[in-house]
Protein backbone atom coordinates (compact mmCIF):
# COMPACT_ATOMS: atom_id res chain seq x y z
CA UNK A 1 0.00 0.00 0.00
CA UNK A 2 1.19 3.50 -0.74
CA UNK A 3 2.57 5.28 2.31
CA UNK A 4 -0.24 7.11 4.12
CA UNK A 5 -0.31 10.89 3.81
CA UNK A 6 -1.63 12.87 6.74
CA UNK A 7 -2.64 15.73 4.47
CA UNK A 8 -1.71 16.56 0.87
CA UNK A 9 -1.57 19.45 -1.56
CA UNK A 10 -5.32 19.45 -2.03
CA UNK A 11 -5.75 20.88 1.45
CA UNK A 12 -8.36 23.66 1.42
CA UNK A 13 -8.83 25.63 4.63
CA UNK A 14 -11.14 28.60 4.22
CA UNK A 15 -10.55 31.69 6.28
CA UNK A 16 -12.10 32.15 9.68
CA UNK A 17 -15.55 33.69 9.48
CA UNK A 18 -17.06 35.30 12.55
CA UNK A 19 -20.54 36.42 13.57
CA UNK A 20 -22.33 35.38 10.38
CA UNK A 21 -25.65 33.60 10.97
CA UNK A 22 -26.54 32.74 7.38
CA UNK A 23 -25.23 32.69 3.83
CA UNK A 24 -27.44 31.75 0.86
CA UNK A 25 -29.73 29.72 3.11
CA UNK A 26 -32.85 30.56 5.10
CA UNK A 27 -34.83 28.87 7.83
CA UNK A 28 -38.41 27.92 6.95
CA UNK A 29 -39.44 26.71 10.39
CA UNK A 30 -38.21 25.51 13.76
CA UNK A 31 -39.85 23.04 16.16
CA UNK A 32 -38.73 22.66 19.77
CA UNK A 33 -40.51 21.36 22.87
CA UNK A 34 -38.60 22.43 25.96
CA UNK A 35 -40.72 20.15 28.14
CA UNK A 36 -39.21 17.01 26.59
CA UNK A 37 -36.66 15.04 28.64
CA UNK A 38 -32.96 15.84 28.42
CA UNK A 39 -30.17 13.24 28.38
CA UNK A 40 -27.55 13.57 31.13
CA UNK A 41 -24.68 13.56 28.61
CA UNK A 42 -23.98 17.26 27.93
CA UNK A 43 -27.69 17.98 28.51
CA UNK A 44 -28.53 16.86 24.98
CA UNK A 45 -32.24 16.98 24.15
CA UNK A 46 -32.17 15.98 20.46
CA UNK A 47 -29.82 13.91 18.31
CA UNK A 48 -30.04 12.33 14.84
CA UNK A 49 -32.55 13.16 12.11
CA UNK A 50 -33.66 11.69 8.79
CA UNK A 51 -36.26 12.25 6.09
CA UNK A 52 -38.63 10.42 3.77
CA UNK A 53 -40.66 11.37 0.69
CA UNK A 54 -43.73 9.17 0.21
CA UNK A 55 -46.95 9.44 -1.79
CA UNK A 56 -46.39 13.08 -2.64
CA UNK A 57 -45.72 14.11 0.97
CA UNK A 58 -42.53 14.70 2.94
CA UNK A 59 -41.66 13.64 6.47
CA UNK A 60 -38.95 14.24 9.04
CA UNK A 61 -37.89 12.05 11.95
CA UNK A 62 -35.96 13.46 14.90
CA UNK A 63 -34.40 11.69 17.85
CA UNK A 64 -35.42 13.08 21.22
CA UNK A 65 -33.67 12.01 24.40
CA UNK A 66 -36.57 9.70 25.32
CA UNK A 67 -38.70 9.75 22.16
CA UNK A 68 -38.67 9.22 18.43
CA UNK A 69 -40.55 12.16 16.87
CA UNK A 70 -42.24 12.21 13.44
CA UNK A 71 -43.31 15.30 11.50
CA UNK A 72 -45.29 16.00 8.35
CA UNK A 73 -43.23 18.72 6.65
CA UNK A 74 -45.05 18.81 3.31
CA UNK A 75 -45.75 22.43 4.19
CA UNK A 76 -42.26 23.22 5.48
CA UNK A 77 -43.22 26.48 7.15
CA UNK A 78 -45.69 24.59 9.36
CA UNK A 79 -44.23 21.25 10.53
CA UNK A 80 -46.83 19.02 12.21
CA UNK A 81 -45.98 16.46 14.87
CA UNK A 82 -47.71 13.24 13.73
CA UNK A 83 -45.97 10.61 15.87
CA UNK A 84 -44.24 10.35 19.23
CA UNK A 85 -42.84 7.02 20.43
CA UNK A 86 -41.17 6.48 23.78
CA UNK A 87 -37.96 4.53 24.22
CA UNK A 88 -36.48 2.75 27.22
CA UNK A 89 -34.61 5.63 28.84
CA UNK A 90 -33.11 9.04 27.95
CA UNK A 91 -30.10 8.82 25.66
CA UNK A 92 -27.96 11.31 23.78
CA UNK A 93 -27.66 9.01 20.76
CA UNK A 94 -30.45 8.16 18.32
CA UNK A 95 -29.91 7.54 14.61
CA UNK A 96 -32.18 6.61 11.70
CA UNK A 97 -32.20 5.34 8.12
CA UNK A 98 -35.02 4.54 5.67
CA UNK A 99 -35.90 1.63 3.37
CA UNK A 100 -38.93 1.80 1.08
CA UNK A 101 -41.72 3.15 3.31
CA UNK A 102 -40.10 2.22 6.60
CA UNK A 103 -37.92 4.14 9.08
CA UNK A 104 -35.35 2.15 11.08
CA UNK A 105 -34.05 3.57 14.36
CA UNK A 106 -31.38 2.65 16.89
CA UNK A 107 -30.03 4.16 20.07
CA UNK A 108 -26.89 3.80 22.16
CA UNK A 109 -26.59 3.53 25.95
CA UNK A 110 -30.03 1.85 26.19
CA UNK A 111 -31.44 -1.66 25.72
CA UNK A 112 -33.92 -0.68 23.01
CA UNK A 113 -32.46 -2.67 20.14
CA UNK A 114 -34.13 -1.89 16.82
CA UNK A 115 -37.31 0.10 16.13
CA UNK A 116 -39.14 -0.12 12.79
CA UNK A 117 -41.84 2.36 11.79
CA UNK A 118 -44.36 1.93 8.96
CA UNK A 119 -44.98 5.26 7.22
CA UNK A 120 -47.38 3.94 4.56
CA UNK A 121 -50.44 5.37 6.35
CA UNK A 122 -48.88 8.71 7.25
CA UNK A 123 -49.76 11.45 7.92
CA UNK A 124 -52.89 9.88 9.45
CA UNK A 125 -50.86 7.46 11.52
CA UNK A 126 -47.32 6.19 12.04
CA UNK A 127 -47.15 2.56 13.19
CA UNK A 128 -44.29 1.07 15.17
CA UNK A 129 -44.23 -2.44 13.72
CA UNK A 130 -41.13 -3.75 15.50
CA UNK A 131 -39.46 -2.91 18.80
CA UNK A 132 -37.07 -5.60 19.99
CA UNK A 133 -33.57 -6.23 21.32
CA UNK A 134 -33.61 -9.78 19.95
CA UNK A 135 -30.44 -9.24 17.91
CA UNK A 136 -28.71 -6.48 19.89
CA UNK A 137 -29.39 -4.20 22.86
CA UNK A 138 -27.87 -0.98 21.53
CA UNK A 139 -26.14 0.40 18.46
CA UNK A 140 -24.35 3.69 18.01
CA UNK A 141 -25.36 4.22 14.38
CA UNK A 142 -27.20 2.40 11.60
CA UNK A 143 -26.37 2.02 7.90
CA UNK A 144 -28.88 0.70 5.36
CA UNK A 145 -28.17 -0.50 1.84
CA UNK A 146 -31.40 0.34 0.00
CA UNK A 147 -30.34 -1.83 -2.96
CA UNK A 148 -29.85 -5.09 -1.07
CA UNK A 149 -32.08 -4.40 1.92
CA UNK A 150 -29.26 -5.07 4.36
CA UNK A 151 -28.88 -3.26 7.66
CA UNK A 152 -25.40 -2.73 9.10
CA UNK A 153 -25.34 -1.99 12.84
CA UNK A 154 -22.31 0.08 13.80
CA UNK A 155 -20.99 -0.05 17.34
CA UNK A 156 -23.60 -2.57 18.48
CA UNK A 157 -23.04 -4.37 21.78
CA UNK A 158 -22.99 -7.66 19.84
CA UNK A 159 -20.46 -6.58 17.21
CA UNK A 160 -18.12 -4.46 19.31
CA UNK A 161 -15.24 -5.41 17.02
CA UNK A 162 -17.05 -5.10 13.70
CA UNK A 163 -20.54 -5.10 12.21
CA UNK A 164 -23.84 -6.84 12.89
CA UNK A 165 -25.65 -7.48 9.60
CA UNK A 166 -29.42 -7.98 9.23
CA UNK A 167 -31.61 -8.44 6.15
CA UNK A 168 -35.05 -6.83 5.66
CA UNK A 169 -35.39 -7.39 1.91
CA UNK A 170 -37.88 -10.24 2.36
CA UNK A 171 -40.01 -8.58 5.04
CA UNK A 172 -39.30 -4.94 6.04
CA UNK A 173 -40.80 -5.55 9.50
CA UNK A 174 -39.05 -8.85 10.31
CA UNK A 175 -35.23 -8.64 10.23
CA UNK A 176 -33.26 -11.79 9.45
CA UNK A 177 -29.86 -12.27 11.08
CA UNK A 178 -27.01 -12.65 8.56
CA UNK A 179 -23.79 -12.23 10.49
CA UNK A 180 -21.94 -10.61 13.38
CA UNK A 181 -18.44 -10.22 12.09
CA UNK A 182 -15.18 -8.98 13.58
CA UNK A 183 -13.30 -6.70 11.22
CA UNK A 184 -9.84 -5.26 10.80
CA UNK A 185 -9.94 -1.91 12.54
CA UNK A 186 -12.16 -3.21 15.34
CA UNK A 187 -14.99 -1.00 16.55
CA UNK A 188 -17.01 0.65 13.79
CA UNK A 189 -18.42 4.03 14.78
CA UNK A 190 -20.30 4.63 11.51
CA UNK A 191 -20.25 3.38 7.94
CA UNK A 192 -21.31 4.15 4.39
CA UNK A 193 -22.36 1.46 1.91
CA UNK A 194 -22.58 1.40 -1.89
CA UNK A 195 -22.89 -1.74 -4.07
CA UNK A 196 -22.08 -4.09 -1.17
CA UNK A 197 -18.88 -2.15 -0.43
CA UNK A 198 -18.81 -0.89 3.15
CA UNK A 199 -16.67 2.12 4.06
CA UNK A 200 -16.17 2.19 7.83
CA UNK A 201 -15.20 5.01 10.16
CA UNK A 202 -13.30 2.99 12.73
CA UNK A 203 -12.44 5.64 15.29
CA UNK A 204 -8.78 6.05 16.12
CA UNK A 205 -7.92 3.05 13.94
CA UNK A 206 -8.82 5.08 10.85
CA UNK A 207 -10.78 4.36 7.66
CA UNK A 208 -11.41 0.85 6.30
CA UNK A 209 -13.11 -0.50 3.18
CA UNK A 210 -14.67 -3.98 2.97
CA UNK A 211 -16.34 -6.04 0.27
CA UNK A 212 -19.55 -7.45 1.78
CA UNK A 213 -20.81 -9.17 -1.38
CA UNK A 214 -20.81 -12.30 0.77
CA UNK A 215 -21.80 -11.04 4.24
CA UNK A 216 -20.67 -14.34 5.75
CA UNK A 217 -17.13 -13.81 4.48
CA UNK A 218 -16.32 -10.11 3.96
CA UNK A 219 -13.02 -9.17 2.35
CA UNK A 220 -10.78 -6.28 3.47
CA UNK A 221 -10.03 -4.05 0.46
CA UNK A 222 -7.91 -1.24 1.92
CA UNK A 223 -7.34 0.95 4.97
CA UNK A 224 -5.63 4.15 6.03
CA UNK A 225 -4.80 5.78 9.35
CA UNK A 226 -6.29 9.29 9.45
CA UNK A 227 -4.83 10.73 12.65
CA UNK A 228 -7.97 11.60 14.63
CA UNK A 229 -11.16 9.76 15.59
CA UNK A 230 -12.69 8.82 12.24
CA UNK A 231 -16.38 9.54 12.81
CA UNK A 232 -18.46 9.56 9.60
CA UNK A 233 -18.00 9.58 5.83
CA UNK A 234 -19.84 9.92 2.50
CA UNK A 235 -18.80 9.32 -1.11
CA UNK A 236 -19.15 11.76 -4.00
CA UNK A 237 -21.42 10.76 -6.89
CA UNK A 238 -18.62 9.26 -8.94
CA UNK A 239 -17.25 7.24 -6.03
CA UNK A 240 -13.78 8.66 -6.63
CA UNK A 241 -13.47 10.55 -3.32
CA UNK A 242 -14.69 10.04 0.21
CA UNK A 243 -15.22 12.96 2.60
CA UNK A 244 -14.90 12.16 6.29
CA UNK A 245 -15.13 13.87 9.67
CA UNK A 246 -13.04 13.32 12.79
CA UNK A 247 -14.85 14.38 15.94
CA UNK A 248 -11.83 14.08 18.22
CA UNK A 249 -9.77 16.15 18.87
CA UNK A 250 -11.65 19.41 18.38
CA UNK A 251 -10.66 21.40 15.33
CA UNK A 252 -10.06 18.53 12.90
CA UNK A 253 -11.09 19.56 9.37
CA UNK A 254 -13.26 17.59 6.97
CA UNK A 255 -10.77 15.51 5.01
CA UNK A 256 -10.82 13.93 1.57
CA UNK A 257 -9.64 10.43 0.66
CA UNK A 258 -8.71 9.65 -2.94
CA UNK A 259 -10.30 6.28 -3.82
CA UNK A 260 -9.12 6.10 -7.41
CA UNK A 261 -6.42 3.51 -6.68
CA UNK A 262 -8.63 1.32 -4.49
CA UNK A 263 -8.22 -1.57 -6.93
CA UNK A 264 -4.53 -1.53 -6.00
CA UNK A 265 -5.42 -1.33 -2.28
CA UNK A 266 -4.08 2.24 -2.19
CA UNK A 267 -5.76 5.11 -0.35
CA UNK A 268 -4.47 8.64 0.06
CA UNK A 269 -5.63 11.61 2.10
CA UNK A 270 -5.64 14.22 -0.64
CA UNK A 271 -7.13 17.34 0.96
CA UNK A 272 -9.02 18.95 3.80
CA UNK A 273 -11.13 22.01 4.56
CA UNK A 274 -12.57 23.82 7.56
CA UNK A 275 -14.53 27.04 8.05
CA UNK A 276 -15.02 28.53 11.49
CA UNK A 277 -17.86 30.82 12.53
CA UNK A 278 -17.03 31.15 16.23
CA UNK A 279 -13.95 31.79 18.33
CA UNK A 280 -11.74 28.88 19.50
CA UNK A 281 -11.22 28.74 23.26
CA UNK A 282 -8.09 27.63 25.06
CA UNK A 283 -9.12 26.76 28.62
CA UNK A 284 -10.46 24.17 28.17
CA UNK A 285 -9.59 23.86 24.49
CA UNK A 286 -12.59 23.84 22.15
CA UNK A 287 -12.70 24.41 18.41
CA UNK A 288 -15.00 23.77 15.46
CA UNK A 289 -16.19 20.15 15.17
CA UNK A 290 -17.48 18.82 11.84
CA UNK A 291 -19.79 15.99 12.93
CA UNK A 292 -21.73 14.44 10.03
CA UNK A 293 -21.38 15.01 6.28
CA UNK A 294 -23.81 13.97 3.53
CA UNK A 295 -23.67 14.56 -0.23
CA UNK A 296 -26.41 15.36 -2.71
CA UNK A 297 -25.28 15.78 -6.32
CA UNK A 298 -22.24 18.09 -6.13
CA UNK A 299 -23.13 19.63 -2.78
CA UNK A 300 -21.70 18.47 0.52
CA UNK A 301 -23.78 19.23 3.64
CA UNK A 302 -21.67 19.46 6.79
CA UNK A 303 -23.35 19.45 10.22
CA UNK A 304 -20.68 21.25 12.22
CA UNK A 305 -22.08 21.36 15.76
CA UNK A 306 -22.12 24.95 17.08
CA UNK A 307 -21.54 26.42 13.61
CA UNK A 308 -24.73 24.89 12.24
CA UNK A 309 -25.06 23.61 8.66
CA UNK A 310 -22.36 24.41 6.08
CA UNK A 311 -22.82 23.61 2.38
CA UNK A 312 -19.91 23.15 -0.05
CA UNK A 313 -19.74 22.86 -3.81
CA UNK A 314 -17.54 19.82 -4.54
CA UNK A 315 -17.74 19.99 -8.34
CA UNK A 316 -13.96 20.22 -8.09
CA UNK A 317 -13.49 17.41 -5.53
CA UNK A 318 -10.21 18.69 -4.09
CA UNK A 319 -11.28 22.33 -4.07
CA UNK A 320 -14.51 22.52 -2.03
CA UNK A 321 -16.10 25.97 -2.01
CA UNK A 322 -18.36 27.18 0.80
CA UNK A 323 -21.60 28.28 -0.89
CA UNK A 324 -24.14 28.33 1.94
CA UNK A 325 -24.38 28.36 5.73
CA UNK A 326 -27.05 28.54 8.40
CA UNK A 327 -26.32 28.77 12.12
CA UNK A 328 -28.81 26.51 13.89
CA UNK A 329 -27.12 27.31 17.22
CA UNK A 330 -26.73 31.12 17.34
CA UNK A 331 -26.49 31.33 21.14
CA UNK A 332 -22.72 30.79 21.15
CA UNK A 333 -19.93 33.23 20.26
CA UNK A 334 -17.12 30.85 21.20
CA UNK A 335 -16.83 27.08 20.99
CA UNK A 336 -18.03 25.05 23.96
CA UNK A 337 -18.03 21.41 22.80
CA UNK A 338 -20.96 19.08 22.12
CA UNK A 339 -23.74 21.49 21.20
CA UNK A 340 -25.53 22.47 18.02
CA UNK A 341 -26.25 20.78 14.69
CA UNK A 342 -26.02 16.98 14.98
CA UNK A 343 -27.03 15.91 11.48
CA UNK A 344 -29.00 16.76 8.36
CA UNK A 345 -31.02 15.24 5.52
CA UNK A 346 -30.66 17.05 2.14
CA UNK A 347 -32.44 14.69 -0.32
CA UNK A 348 -36.12 15.68 -0.20
CA UNK A 349 -37.57 16.39 -3.67
CA UNK A 350 -38.87 19.81 -2.60
CA UNK A 351 -35.40 20.98 -1.62
CA UNK A 352 -36.36 21.32 2.04
CA UNK A 353 -33.35 20.45 4.20
CA UNK A 354 -33.88 18.78 7.57
CA UNK A 355 -31.43 19.65 10.34
CA UNK A 356 -31.47 18.58 13.98
CA UNK A 357 -29.94 20.83 16.63
CA UNK A 358 -29.16 19.20 19.99
CA UNK A 359 -30.61 22.11 21.98
CA UNK A 360 -32.83 23.90 19.43
CA UNK A 361 -34.72 20.97 17.90
CA UNK A 362 -35.96 20.50 14.35
CA UNK A 363 -34.80 23.09 11.80
CA UNK A 364 -36.22 23.18 8.26
CA UNK A 365 -33.94 25.06 5.87
CA UNK A 366 -33.86 26.05 2.21
CA UNK A 367 -31.00 26.95 -0.12
CA UNK A 368 -31.02 30.17 -2.11
CA UNK A 369 -31.55 28.98 -5.68
CA UNK A 370 -29.32 31.77 -7.03
CA UNK A 371 -26.28 29.82 -5.86
CA UNK A 372 -23.89 28.93 -8.64
CA UNK A 373 -22.12 25.66 -7.94
CA UNK A 374 -19.88 25.59 -11.00
CA UNK A 375 -17.83 28.80 -10.81
CA UNK A 376 -14.14 27.86 -10.84
CA UNK A 377 -11.76 29.43 -8.38
CA UNK A 378 -8.78 31.16 -10.00
CA UNK A 379 -5.35 30.23 -8.76
CA UNK A 380 -2.83 32.80 -7.55
CA UNK A 381 0.75 32.36 -8.72
CA UNK A 382 2.70 32.00 -5.49
CA UNK A 383 6.25 31.01 -4.59
CA UNK A 384 7.24 29.95 -1.07
CA UNK A 385 10.82 29.56 0.12
CA UNK A 386 12.70 28.03 1.73
CA UNK A 387 10.72 24.80 2.09
CA UNK A 388 11.44 23.06 4.42
CA UNK A 389 11.89 26.13 6.61
CA UNK A 390 12.98 26.70 10.19
CA UNK A 391 12.87 30.37 11.26
CA UNK A 392 11.04 32.26 8.51
CA UNK A 393 9.23 31.83 5.22
CA UNK A 394 9.17 34.20 2.25
CA UNK A 395 5.98 34.46 0.20
CA UNK A 396 6.26 35.90 -3.33
CA UNK A 397 3.30 36.62 -5.61
CA UNK A 398 3.50 37.01 -9.39
CA UNK A 399 1.17 39.76 -10.67
CA UNK A 400 0.30 40.56 -7.06
CA UNK A 401 -2.98 42.37 -6.34
CA UNK A 402 -3.00 45.55 -4.28
CA UNK A 403 -4.42 43.67 -1.32
CA UNK A 404 -3.96 40.06 -0.24
CA UNK A 405 -3.85 38.02 2.96
CA UNK A 406 -2.43 34.76 4.21
CA UNK A 407 -3.10 32.25 6.97
CA UNK A 408 -0.85 29.45 8.14
CA UNK A 409 -2.63 26.37 9.54
CA UNK A 410 -1.18 23.37 11.32
CA UNK A 411 -2.24 19.82 10.41
CA UNK A 412 -5.15 20.01 12.87
CA UNK A 413 -6.57 23.10 11.19
CA UNK A 414 -5.52 25.58 13.87
CA UNK A 415 -4.34 29.03 12.80
CA UNK A 416 -0.62 29.50 13.53
CA UNK A 417 -0.18 32.86 11.81
CA UNK A 418 -2.27 35.35 9.83
CA UNK A 419 -1.76 38.74 8.23
CA UNK A 420 -3.07 41.19 5.64
CA UNK A 421 -0.69 42.64 3.03
CA UNK A 422 -0.99 45.93 1.09
CA UNK A 423 0.99 47.19 -1.91
CA UNK A 424 3.76 44.60 -2.06
CA UNK A 425 4.28 41.27 -3.79
CA UNK A 426 6.55 39.81 -1.10
CA UNK A 427 6.08 39.11 2.59
CA UNK A 428 8.21 37.41 5.24
CA UNK A 429 6.37 35.12 7.66
CA UNK A 430 8.06 34.43 10.99
CA UNK A 431 7.91 30.80 12.14
CA UNK A 432 8.81 31.67 15.71
CA UNK A 433 6.60 29.64 17.99
CA UNK A 434 5.75 27.06 15.31
CA UNK A 435 6.71 23.55 16.29
CA UNK A 436 8.17 21.14 13.74
CA UNK A 437 5.64 19.48 11.46
CA UNK A 438 3.38 19.84 8.45
CA UNK A 439 1.57 23.15 7.78
CA UNK A 440 -0.61 24.60 5.06
CA UNK A 441 -0.33 28.18 3.83
CA UNK A 442 -3.44 29.71 2.29
CA UNK A 443 -3.10 32.96 0.31
CA UNK A 444 -6.21 34.92 -0.76
CA UNK A 445 -6.58 38.01 -2.95
CA UNK A 446 -9.39 40.55 -2.68
CA UNK A 447 -10.87 39.28 -5.98
CA UNK A 448 -11.44 35.80 -4.51
CA UNK A 449 -8.48 34.07 -6.14
CA UNK A 450 -6.43 31.87 -3.84
CA UNK A 451 -3.60 29.38 -3.51
CA UNK A 452 -2.64 26.74 -0.95
CA UNK A 453 0.90 25.53 -0.39
CA UNK A 454 2.20 22.73 1.81
CA UNK A 455 4.99 23.86 4.16
CA UNK A 456 7.28 21.68 6.26
CA UNK A 457 8.72 23.32 9.37
CA UNK A 458 11.94 21.88 10.74
CA UNK A 459 13.56 22.75 14.04
CA UNK A 460 17.20 22.22 14.82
Amino acid sequence: MKKNLLLAFGFCLAHTLLAQDSLNMKRLARWDDESLPIAPFYNIQYSGCWGLALNGREYAVLGGALHVLFFDITEPTQPKLIGKFEGASPTAWREFKSYKNRIYGVSDATSEGLMIFDMSQAPDTVIRTYYSNEFFARSHTITLDTTSGRIYLNGSNVANTGLLVLDVSQNPDQPIFLNSVALAGGYVHDSYVRNDTVYTSSGFEGYYIFDFTNPLKPDTLASISTGGYNHNSWLNMEGTYSYYTEEIPDGRPVQIIDLQNLANKELEVAGAFLDRFSTPTSDPFHDAIPHNVYIRDNLLFNSQYEDGLLVYDISEPLNPKLVAHYDTHPQNTQYNGYRGNWGNYPWLPSGTIIAGDMQNGLQLLKLDFTISTQTPTSELKVGVSPNPASDALTIRLTDAPDFWSYQLFDAMGRVASTSQVHGTAQQTLSLHGCSAGLYFLEIRANDGSRAVRKVVVEKG
